[in-house]
C-alpha cells in the first residue's frame, strides 16, 4: 500500500538533496556527453594493430581509455543517480539503459586494447616502459595486464563478451527494479495495535524498536513480500552466478569465486581461512544471543529480537546538524585536512539525506573522478543513521583523498579495500561516544552496539559469504538455483551461525531474496575483512596519535595504485596472517564477556 506519510521528491527540501548539476547543468548537456563519449568511441579504432609499435603509442591509447572512461563514468553516475533517487520515474529507469547501452560501447570499443597487448611478445611491456617515462604512470596496470595474462582472450571474443555485457549484466537491476518499485507490503502493527507504514527506509528503524509487536509483524510482514515472489528473485540470483560461473570458465578459471578474488589479487585461501576463523567464534555468538534473550525478558529468541537496544534507555534523536557535529568529533583524531573535506560532503550537497517515496533502499556512496562523491541514504535521526553517514562518508573520503593523490586509473581503489575506510570511521565514533559518556548504562548500551556492528559485519556477512559460495558452487556443479534450494540453504546457516537459542521463522528463510550485494560478486566477505582490518587501524590511531593517523592518510591516499594486501600491509594491518582474523574476533568475546559480566 501507498506510504502516506513519506514525501514524493519533488515535495523535499532541495537544500538536502545531492546537486546533480555539479555533473550537468541539464538533461541536454548530458545528452550531449553521450555523443562525445559516441564519437571518442569511434575514433578508439585507430589505435587497433598498433599497440606494439611503441610506448607512445601504447601511451596515447590509454589515455584515450581515460579519457572515455572518465566521461563515462560521469554519465553513467547522472542516469543512475536519478534513477536511484526516484525509481517510480521512468526518465530515471531510460536514463540507465542509455547509460548502460553506451557503456557496452565503450567495452566494445576498447576490448582489444588489453589482448592486444597481452599478445606481444614477452618482455616488450617492460621495454616499452623503459624506453616511454610516461607509462610509468600505468606501471601497477600493466603489471595486472602482465599477470592475467592467460586469462585474457582475443580481441573479437573480447569484443563479442562486451558486446553482451547489457544483457548478461542486467540480473542486479531486474531484481532491484522489483525489490524497490514493485513490492507491497502489508503495515506492521504497534502493541497497541496501530498500523506502521512499511518501507525499506522504515524497516530498519522498526527493527530497533523496543516494542516487539511492531518489531515482529515488520520482519514478518518484510519478508512475506519476498517470499511471494520468491521464485522471480530466484530467477535472477540464478542468472546472476550462472553468468559469473560461465565468464570463469571462459576465462580459464576454475571456479567463479577464483576469477573474482584473481581480479583483485587475493589468494583463495583467505576466503576459506575467514570462514573457518568465524565458524570457531561462533560459541561467543552464541553465548550473546542466549545473554540478549535473558537481558530482554523473551522467552524465546527470533531474528527480529537481535536488534532492539537490551536497556529501556530514553530514546535519543538526532538532527542533521547534530548528526554532522558527532561526526566531526567522532573524526576529529584524522586531523584537519580529513575534516575539511568532510565539511565539502556535509554541507556542498554531496548527500542526498532523507527518504522519498520510490527512492532506493540502503546507502551507499560513489565517486566522479573529476566532480566529487555523492551518497545516498535515508536519514531517520537513529543513531545507527548517524553511523551509516560516517560509514559512507569514509567511503567518500577514501575517493577524495585517492583522487587528490593519484591518477583516474590509480584512484580505482579495490573492493577489497573499500569498506576498511567506512568501518575505521565507525570505529572511532563509537569509541568517541564511548569516551564521553559516564553513565554505565549508556556505556552497556554503546558496548552492545559494538557486539551488534561484530554481528552485523563480521558473523552476518561471512553467513552471506558462505551461502554465495554454495550457491556458486550448487551453478558450478550443474544444478540450478531454485527458491527451495536457496530457502534450504540460507536456513541452515541461519542455525549453523546463530545457534539452538534463535528460533528461526519460515518467513526469515527468504531474506536470502532481500541482499542486494549478491549480485555483486563475491563482495560481502570483504566486510567482514574490513572491519577486523578497520577495529586495528582504528585502535592504532586512538593509541598512537598523529603517526598512525598519518600512516593510515597516506593508505586512503593510495587508491588502487598497488595490490591491496600490500597497500594495506603499508598502513600496519597483515590479512594473510591467520593471527589478524582471529585477534579481531577475540576482542568480540572479550566485549560479550564485558557484557555478561555487566548484568
Amino acid at each position: 500500500m501507498a506510504i502516506a506519510d513519506v514525501k514524493q521528491r519533488g515535495e523535499m527540501d532541495p537544500a538536502a538533496q545531492w546537486n546533480l548539476a555539479d555533473l550537468y547543468a541539464s538533461d541536454e548537456a548530458w545528452q550531449a556527453a553521450l555523443a562525445e563519449v559516441q564519437e571518442l568511441c569511434g575514433g578508439f579504432e585507430g589505435y587497433r594493430g598498433t599497440l606494439g609499435e611503441s610506448g607512445a603509442q601504447t601511451l596515447a591509447a590509454l589515455h584515450a581509455e581515460d579519457e572515455i572512461g572518465r566521461r563515462l563514468e560521469r554519465i553513467w553516475a547522472y542516469g543512475m543517480f536519478h534513477h536511484d533517487q526516484d525509481t517510480q520515474d521512468p526518465k530515471g529507469t531510460e536514463m540507465v539503459a542509455r547509460a548502460q547501452a553506451l557503456a557496452a560501447e565503450a567495452g566494445e570499443a576498447t576490448a582489444f586494447l588489453v589482448p592486444e597487448l597481452v599478445a606481444l611478445p614477452d618482455g616488450r611491456l617492460e621495454e616499452m616502459q623503459r624506453e616511454t617515462p610516461g607509462l610509468a604512470a600505468y606501471a601497477h596496470t600493466l603489471k595486472e595486464i602482465e599477470r592475467q595474462r592467460r586469462h585474457v582472450l582475443a580481441p573479437d571474443q573480447e569484443a563479442i563478451l562486451a558486446a553482451f555485457s547489457p544483457v548478461l549484466g542486467n540480473a542486479d537491476s531486474i531484481a532491484g527494479q522489483l525489490a524497490n518499485a514493485d513490492l507491497k507490503f502489508e503495515d506492521a502493527e504497534t502493541s497497541q495495535g496501530e498500523a506502521m507504514p512499511l518501507s525499506h527506509g522504515r524497516y530498519g528503524q522498526y527493527m530497533e524498536s523496543r516494542d516487539r509487536r511492531l518489531r515482529q509483524t515488520a520482519y514478518l510482514n518484510m519478508h512475506k513480500a519476498y517470499e511471494e515472489h520468491r521464485h522471480t528473485f530466484a530467477a535472477t540470483l540464478d542468472q546472476q552466478m550462472r553468468t559469473a560461473v560461465t565468464a570463469a570458465r571462459v576465462r580459464h578459471y576454475s571456479s567463479a569465486l577464483e576469477a573474482a578474488l584473481d581480479g583483485r589479487n587475493l589468494p583463495r585461501e583467505l576466503y576459506f581461512r575467514l570462514i573457518d576463523a568465524v565458524h570457531a567464534a561462533l560459541p561467543s555468538l552464541h553465548r550473546y544471543v542466549d545473554w540478549r534473550g535473558k537481558r530482554l525478558g523473551v522467552d524465546r529468541m527470533h531474528f527480529y529480537d537481535l536488534y532492539p537496544p537490551v536497556l529501556d534507555l530514553p530514546e535519543k534523536r538526532y538532527s542533521w546538524l547534530e548528526a554532522q557535529a558527532m561526526a566531526n568529533a567522532g573524526l576529529s583524531p584524522l586531523g584537519d585536512h580529513y575534516l575539511d573535506g568532510l565539511s565539502h560532503i556535509l554541507h556542498d550537497r554531496y548527500v542526498d539525506v532523507y527518504e522519498n517515496r520510490g527512492k532506493r533502499s540502503g546507502a551507499y556512496s560513489m565517486d566522479v573522478y573529476d566532480v566529487h562523491p555523492f551518497i545516498l541514504m535515508s536519514y531517520t535521526g537513529t543513531r545507527d543513521s548517524v553511523f551509516t553517514l560516517v560509514h559512507e562518508a569514509g567511503h567518500s573520503m577514501h575517493s577524495i583523498l585517492s583522487r587528490e593523490n593519484q591518477t583516474f586509473r590509480n584512484a580505482q581503489y579495490p573492493i577489497f579495500l573499500a569498506e576498511i575506510a567506512s568501518t575505521t570511521n565507525e570505529h572511532l565514533l563509537l569509541q568517541h561516544l564511548l569516551r564521553t559518556t559516564e553513565d554505565e548504562r549508556e556505556q552497556t548500551d554503546l558496548r552492545d552496539d559494538l557486539v551488534q556492528k561484530f554481528l552485523g559485519t563480521v558473523f552476518r556477512q561471512t553467513l552471506f559469504a558462505e551461502f554465495e559460495f554454495k550457491a556458486h558452487e550448487q551453478v558450478e556443479a550443474g544444478g540450478a538455483l531454485t527458491a527451495e534450494f536457496l530457502q534450504e540453504t540460507y536456513r541452515d546457516l541461519l542455525r549453523l551461525y546463530y545457534g539452538p537459542d534463535l528460533e528461526i521463522d519460515e518467513a526469515g528463510t527468504f531474506e536470502w531474496a532481500r541482499i542486494p550485494h549478491f549480485y555483486m560478486g563475491y563482495y560481502v566477505f570483504q566486510y567482514a575483512t574490513g572491519f577486523i582490518a578497520a577495529a586495528a587501524l582504528s585502535r592504532a590511531i586512538l593509541k598512537e596519535g598523529a603517526s598512525a593517523a598519518e600512516r593510515y592518510l597516506r593508505f586512503l591516499s593510495s587508491g588502487g595504485s598497488d595490490d591491496p594486501l600490500p597497500i594495506l600491509r603499508r598502513a600496519g594491518v597483515d590479512l594473510t596472517d591467520e593471527a589478524s582474523l582471529t585477534q579481531g574476533l577475540a576482542s568480540f568475546e572479550a566485549v560479550v564477556d564485558e557484557l555478561a559480566a555487566r548484568s
